[in-house]
């Protein structure tokens, strides 16, 4: 397996965060862009870069404000985002790269590529929020800013949280492995929410030609991503029944399988 490496690039926020794995040889495959989910960081992807970085190079970037990059001077959009992932693109001197984004990261991964459609190749993303108005404001309100505790009980909370959408099987040490990025900058990890939220899933999608490969865990987004379907142009949905946060540990070889294949599929 490649090995992962750490690494510091200057943005439009400040310093950003990534991490990288790479093939002993260049073999010609496209670079891969992972963005993660929100308010977590790259260290959720660690353990399948090292099984990708084998195949082409990967590189995964904390979002401003998150992990270990900067954070903006105020509360982002999407776009915000996509446009600092960009510059990632431009200092690295990369080119016809391929997208993952895990929940806001798809939403990032979208907008990348509307925002440089002859940059982007192919997108893999995990899951699609499609919210009805109800659901909407349902979810803005369970992920809007928490208010730190001095017992600490919010940590309990946030950690509740994630046993209950955890995959089944998932262990407290591989919860634990991930978590701490929750943890981070908590006055303003409610942003990544707040501009996913703001984006509109539904208007994305048929702006993107791109080839999509759509993965659909039953988590708490399962039940929206089927609604993506009749909005893709050039893509389809893989359903993952059974498999839930955590997938990325659990499921390591299974996950970079379906990455790889899709990815290696003729245009």
């Amino acid at each position: 397996m490649a090995r992962v490496t750490k690494h510091y690039i200057d943005g439009r926020f400040g310093q950003m965060h990534y991490r990288r794995a790479a093939p002993a040889r260049d073999n010609g495959k496209a670079p891969l862009l992972m963005f993660h989910m929100s308010p977590y960081s790259s260290v959720i992807y660690d353990t399948i870069m090292a099984m990708l970085g084998d195949q082409r190079l990967t590189i995964a970037i904390d979002t401003p404000g998150f992990g270990n990059s900067d954070p903006p001077p105020s509360p982002p959009e999407v776009p915000d985002y996509a446009a600092a992932m960009g510059e990632v693109m431009d200092s690295l001197k990369l080119r016809g790269v391929d997208l993952f984004g895990f929940h806001t990261g798809s939403k990032i991964a979208l907008e990348l590529a509307i925002q440089r459609p002859a940059q982007v190749r192919k997108i893999v993303t995990v899951s699609a929020s499609i919210f009805t108005d109800a659901e909407l404001a349902e979810h803005r309100d369970t992920y809007k800013k928490t208010e730190l505790t001095d017992d600490g009980s919010h940590l309990v909370k946030w950690w509740q949280s994630a046993k209950r959408w955890s995959m089944k099987g998932r262990t407290s040490e591989q919860i634990a492995k991930v978590f701490y990025a929750r943890t981070m900058a908590p006055s303003i990890s409610w942003w990544g929410h707040r501009a996913a939220f703001n984006y509109k899933t539904a208007d994305a999608l048929p702006k993107v030609g791109h080839p999509i490969l759509i993965l659909n865990p039953e988590d708490d987004i399962w039940t929206l991503t089927p609604r993506a379907k009749p909005l893709l142009r050039n893509g389809r949905i893989h359903d993952l029944p059974g498999w839930s946060h955590g997938f990325l540990d659990m499921k390591p070889v299974e996950t970079a399988t379906l990455i790889q294949d899709f990815l290696d599929e003729p245009a």
